[in-house]
């Protein structure tokens, strides 16, 4: 396949409720809510980096995803502290990184430098 004609376009994670989603992933990590309904949702952080939220329907199969964020270690605890009000779980972690589910079972790596 040639190069032009294939590229990247994002992560996905499964919601119930996309918008919602894509609002709560934007209040705690940022990017730009660029499509938003209860079945779709896009959210981007820049030009190769979009995070897909996909409500799952007969067309269209959807199963929870994971995503990875690097972290500066001071401020781990504040964010975590954010992440557990926000309804996320604490799932693991050890001295440099730690994972946690959201309501979806969507999965949260941190991992700190």
């Amino acid at each position: 396949m040639q190069k032009d004609s294939l590229s990247f376009y994002g992560a996905s994670l499964k919601s119930e409720d996309c918008s919602k989603s894509a609002k709560l992933y934007s209040d705690l990590f940022g990017g730009e809510v660029q499509v938003a309904s209860p079945g779709h949702a896009e959210l981007l952080f820049s030009d190769n980096q979009r995070v897909i939220f996909s409500k799952e329907t007969e067309e269209c199969p959807v199963t929870p995803g994971t995503l990875v964020w690097k972290i500066e270690r001071a401020k781990v605890e504040s964010f975590e502290t954010q992440l557990l009000s926000a309804g996320f779980e604490k799932e693991s972690g050890t001295e440099k990184y730690s994972s946690y589910l959201d309501t979806w079972k969507n999965r949260i790596w941190l991992y700190w430098y």
